[in-house]
């Protein structure tokens, strides 16, 4: 009989390095009602033999064991068990043995906070179960788990792997209007002139953009791939793939308005440098020709004018005041023209 009340549905998603199971992190068994109860690794075997509901097993696929296990314990063909141990280089969901077998983009999971740098999830989605793995934690397996932890019921693998992907959704959203507040929190230090160092801030803005719209657009492609190539290709991931169309817009804008942004930073420090530019190249014509007059003035002739009058040094001076006005009084006219 399994044991079922071994673990607790509260516990955090960790691997376990004296487990019966290769690459073992946690597994539930869900009743008829989609109720989900905690599986011990040492019932694994009975609960796949048995066939009473339905299995969620998660497994650390850096264990390079857990293909053999898979194989010999879960019945799964060894050629899918293999493919889905190895990492895959594109997001992609694939029908083999009749199983799909999955490799979508996920976010990685630290145990101080949620970062958004994406990691990758692999499925193997059967009849009588869902085998998720992993080579770094990630998030929406241990969203999951709260969930589950919370009550959530799944009466249907299915049901369980759309929720699974759609947390990707969830926080992909939720990323999303975070870069929106940071959007507006720039636009309002441009709009005010103090945009000194909004420029490296938009630049780290929108590569993050980049890099999860890059994500969400591979997976959107798998999810619809999939569609169009799988037969019964389960009807509950349209919804995700509309979601994922609206998060596609809403990314092509919030790029649209960082680029506008960034181009708008470069003008105004474009603007300001070529005023700093004017400022100096005005200040440099003002003092040419007083430089012009003290050289004249300082060759060294006795038919110089003025070399022996006591009002010769004022003249010279009066001459560089006035040929710098002169001078200043041109470059603001051409200024204005």
């Amino acid at each position: 009989m399994l044991s079922t009340t071994a673990g607790s549905t509260t516990e955090s998603f960790t691997p376990r390095l004296d487990s019966a199971v290769p690459g073992f992190i946690g597994a539930y068994l869900f009743d008829d009602t989609g109720k989900a109860s905690p599986l011990h690794d040492i019932d694994l075997p009975e609960a796949f033999a048995e066939g009473k509901g339905w299995i969620w097993l998660h497994l650390n696929l850096a264990d390079r064991r857990c293909p053999r296990w898979l194989a010999q314990v879960a019945g799964i063909d060894p050629a899918v068990a293999v493919d889905f141990s190895e990492p895959s280089p594109r997001q992609v969901i694939l029908s083999k043995d009749g199983a799909l077998i999955g490799f979508l983009a996920d976010f990685r999971r630290e145990f101080d906070t949620d970062p958004s740098e994406p990691a990758s999830l692999s499925f193997i989605l059967g009849r009588r179960f869902v085998i998720t793995g992993r080579n770094r934690a990630v998030q929406s397996a241990e969203q999951m788990r709260r969930l589950i932890a919370r009550g959530a019921t799944y009466a249907t693998p299915i049901e369980f792997l759309i929720a699974l992907v759609s947390q990707f959704a969830d926080k992909l959203d939720q990323t999303m209007h975070e870069l929106l507040d940071e959007m507006e929190i720039i636009e309002d230090h441009i709009l005010d002139e103090r945009h000194r160092g909004e420029r490296r801030r938009l630049m780290l803005l929108r590569r993050q953009a980049a890099m999860l719209h890059r994500h969400m657009r591979a997976m959107r492609r798998a999810l619809l791939l999939a569609d169009r190539t799988i037969p019964d290709f389960p009807e509950g991931f349209h919804g995700l793939t509309g979601r994922l169309h609206n998060l596609d817009q809403d990314f092509e804008m919030l790029e649209a308005r960082a680029r506008f942004f960034h181009d708008e930073i470069d003008a105004k420090l474009t603007a300001e440098t070529n005023r700093q530019l004017y400022a100096l190249s005005a200040l440099t014509a003002a003092f040419l020709p007083p430089a012009l007059v003290a050289g004249l003035f300082g060759m060294n002739f006795s038919w110089l004018p003025w070399q022996n009058t006591p009002v010769g040094f004022w003249i010279a001076l009066a001459l560089c005041i006035i040929s710098s006005l002169a001078v200043l009084i041109a470059v603001r006219i051409i200024g204005r023209n």
